[in-house]
């Protein structure tokens, strides 16, 4: 899975020479580091070996270090980077100890090994930060650093566990009905998972698929996907069902989650014209009501016409 973070800005300014200024350099961009898609195989008590890129779209060459850092996974795959390094893989991960140039609008493969300790099966995370440095020739340059994780995998059975939650309302006064998905990780391992989301609607209505793709869920995190249907016609019951699944005790086996709520859609307009009719019958009748009948007699129609002088 391909892991991302957030970049955070960072001026590096390098020292003019004497009686000189700095002078600012403009049109820089950020930095990239691209992680191995899928997990690193790792075995208890062995090596793992693997690459990372670091890409420098810049006009300019960038000298940069690769540090570890600690991690913070949340809920809906938010990732933070600590300020200090990982314990856990502290002396374990070597990375480059001196700092490495990358030419201007070029890359340059970063190759790791990692002594994994010996860990239960699970999905491990080894986070590390990549930040440029001050380099001479008495300008000022604005990029970036950037943290992102490798993902290890130490293989073996293990417990996976994941409950749903499909939050959605009973019934909309509106042109569709939309909601969420939580999925939440109660297992004592990371779980990768993957899914759909079926939407039908009656009277009518056409089959909808939306594909979930495959995304992590740490211990104890959740994940929310939005989830939606559109009736065919101004009333409706819309049919939400969705299905994730993910690993059992061992890759080889699945279990699914499948979750099912139906939601019945007014259209606004569709009351607004049943008011608009009541509107009408009513003053149809008002009128009706008030018009004299025909066989009404003349005495009833004028008081004053059975009256003799």
């Amino acid at each position: 899975m391909v892991a991302t973070l957030l970049a955070t800005v960072l001026a590096v300014a390098s020292t003019a020479a004497a009686g000189g200024s700095a002078k600012a350099v403009g049109g820089a961009r950020a930095l990239a580091v691209s992680v191995p898609a899928d997990p690193v195989p790792a075995r208890a008590g062995g090596v793992a070996r693997t690459l990372i890129r670091v890409v420098n779209p810049n006009d300019f060459a960038v000298t940069v270090v690769i540090r570890s850092r600690t991690l913070a996974l949340g809920d809906n795959g938010k990732v933070s980077i600590g300020s200090g390094a990982d314990p856990r893989w502290a002396g374990r991960v070597r990375f480059p100890r001196t700092p490495l140039r990358i030419p201007a609008q070029s890359y340059r493969n970063v190759p790791l090994s990692i002594s994994v300790p010996h860990l239960s099966p699970d999905l491990y995370f080894v986070g590390f930060l990549v930040t440029p440095v001050a380099t001479g020739g008495g300008s000022l340059t604005v990029v970036n650093q950037i943290g992102s994780f490798l993902t290890l995998d130490v293989p073996g059975p293990r417990l996976r566990l994941l409950t749903g939650h499909l939050h959605l309302p009973t019934f909309v006064l509106g042109s569709e009905a939309s909601g969420e998905m939580r999925v939440t990780n109660l297992g004592h391992a990371s779980v990768t998972m993957w899914g759909e989301n079926d939407t039908t609607s009656a009277p009518g209505g056409a089959f909808q698929q939306q594909r979930l793709g495959p995304s992590l869920l740490p211990v104890g995190r959740s994940r929310s996907i939005a989830v939606s249907g559109k009736p065919r016609w101004p009333v409706g019951i819309v049919t939400v069902t969705t299905r994730v699944t993910y690993p059992g005790r061992t890759a080889a086996e699945t279990r699914e989650i499948v979750l099912t709520r139906r939601v019945i859609v007014v259209s606004p307009w569709v009351l607004a014209a049943l008011g608009g009719l009541i509107v009408l019958i009513a003053a149809a009748w008002w009128r009706r009501r008030r018009r004299p009948s025909r066989n009404q007699p003349a005495s009833a129609l004028d008081p004053a016409a059975g009256q003799t002088a």
